[in-house]
């Protein structure tokens, strides 16, 4: 099966072991960005872009260093 590459933030906490509170606290702190790490779906939903997370893990710095 093929796993899609934007999933809504209550799965996104299933399979990454964020919660949801810490995902939607990471957006509000601009931690991570809309159209790097997230997106908006049309329908206004956050849907996390699984490439960008890994992106920005492997990228192994802090916010404030990145931005």
């Amino acid at each position: 099966m093929n796993q899609s590459r934007y999933v809504r933030v209550r799965k996104f906490a299933e399979i990454s072991g964020y919660t949801e509170k810490a995902i939607y606290r990471k957006i509000e702190d601009g931690v991570w960005l809309a159209g790097k790490e997230f997106r908006r779906a049309p329908d206004g939903n956050i849907c996390i872009d699984i490439e960008g997370y890994e992106k920005w893990v492997e990228a192994g710095r802090a916010a404030a260093s990145r931005r």
